[in-house]
């Protein structure tokens, strides 16, 4: 099977003494290639774009931005926006343009935003006095197309909602939305794409938006390092939220002119192992069928959704077929099952998971999230299975 080589390649497995990991939603596992690039540029001396000696390293930075440039299908490079994740890529964004929003005007988002692009634009409301708008989804967890359409008016500046849930899975049919957002307002888009791409080839051209943040832990590659792309248009007219070293062009003391993009968005030392790695992740994907990795991650997700709803007493929040499936047990809370799978080495997410305007629309107060990626198997779910029906008879009975 080619999930079991692909696994080969992560040394968690042969670590993690006896662990079984369905927490890829919140951090994928990091693969060898990964990690032996990391210790590699450890390993060496200096930084990147500061002198001769450190041109090598310079070279695989600037080969991993190319790298993302290719992979998500972006019109050029300097679209390409390094920063520490999808937080403050989002930030970068509600923050830049905050000189285009005034009193009055309206940002428009969902309820089923994770905190990364909930809390930005609320704030942005706040400091321009702007109206937030938060809509509310149909009973297939989405936005309606006729909610959105009502929503926007000539005062919308900015609609921003995820691709992909955190919490439950459900993709967002964007496709649909944003000709929806394009024919009836001039608003910015900003699409959160972070839980998709791991297991979708997002092509930002195609889907055209505007803005779009991911972080590299999602598709097993560095912590701390992220991508802020969208159209080269919309970038520049970004206003610079650090300043510092590298994003300019010149300076004097009453004058600073700042450097083109991507430069001008990336002020100090940014996180190079990282971003080095990262490339070397993109590059290492190119060897796989994605095709059929993703076939077999859905076969097995389908799987364990089936024995899931096998349950009584336990609801699935969403129904679509995805990786990330988050649930409920009837009088059980999310914590204790945790607790008991925990003792069974299964690694689970359980809470609001950085998302708790959705849980309350949801009305509960928590979820356990199980988020499979290309390297689990059939064997993890049994393992998982055992762990909850171990879990539940103790419960139950006491």
């Amino acid at each position: 099977m080619l999930n079991t080589q692909f696994r080969s390649h992560f040394p968690f497995f042969e670590k993690s003494d006896g662990w079984t990991y369905l927490d890829s939603a919140a951090t994928t596992l990091k693969p060898d290639v990964l990690i032996q690039a990391t210790n590699d540029f450890y390993a060496s001396a200096g930084s990147v774009h500061r002198s001769q000696y450190d041109l090598p390293q310079t070279e695989q930075y600037e080969q991993a931005r190319d790298l993302v440039t290719k992979r998500f299908n972006v019109e050029t490079c300097e679209a390409v926006i390094w920063t520490s994740g999808t937080t403050q890529s989002i930030n970068i964004v509600a923050y830049g343009l905050e000189h285009q929003i005034a009193e009055g005007d309206e940002i428009v988002i969902s309820v089923a935003e994770h905190h990364a692009n909930f809390i930005p634009w609320q704030q942005l409301a706040e400091r321009t006095e702007a109206k937030l708008i938060v809509l509310p989804l149909n009973e297939q967890y989405q936005i309606e197309a006729e909610t959105l359409k009502n929503a926007l008016s000539e005062k919308t500046k900015i609609v921003a909602f995820n691709l992909v849930s955190n919490v439950t899975g459900v993709r967002q049919p964007a496709e649909h939305l944003i000709p929806i957002i394009r024919q009836h307002s001039s608003a910015k888009i900003v699409l959160d794409i972070a839980q998709a791409v791991c297991c979708e080839q997002v092509d930002v051209q195609k889907l055209d938006a505007d803005f779009y943040a991911f972080s590299a832990h999602k598709m097993y590659g560095s912590n701390g390092v992220g991508v802020l792309t969208g159209k080269l248009q919309s970038l520049e007219q970004i206003q610079p939220l650090v300043f510092g070293g590298k994003m300019l062009k010149n300076i004097t003391e009453s004058e600073l002119t700042v450097a083109d993009l991507p430069y001008r968005l990336e002020a100090g030392t940014p996180n190079i192992a990282g971003i080095i790695g990262f490339g070397q992740v993109l590059a290492w994907l190119e060897n796989w069928n994605f095709t059929e990795l993703n076939q077999q991650l859905y076969t097995l997700a389908e799987y364990t959704r089936k024995r899931l709803n096998s349950y009584q007493h336990l609801q699935i929040i969403g129904q679509q077929n995805t990786p990330t499936i988050s649930f409920v047990v009837k009088d059980q809370h999310p914590a204790d099952i945790a607790a008991f799978l925990t003792q069974s080495k299964i690694a689970i997410r359980h809470g609001e998971h950085c998302a708790k305007p959705y849980l309350r629309y949801l009305q509960e107060s928590g979820t356990l999230r199980l988020s499979l990626a290309h390297y689990n198997t059939k064997e993890d779910i049994e393992h998982f299975f055992n762990a909850l029906n171990f879990a539940l008879e103790i419960l139950q009975e006491s």
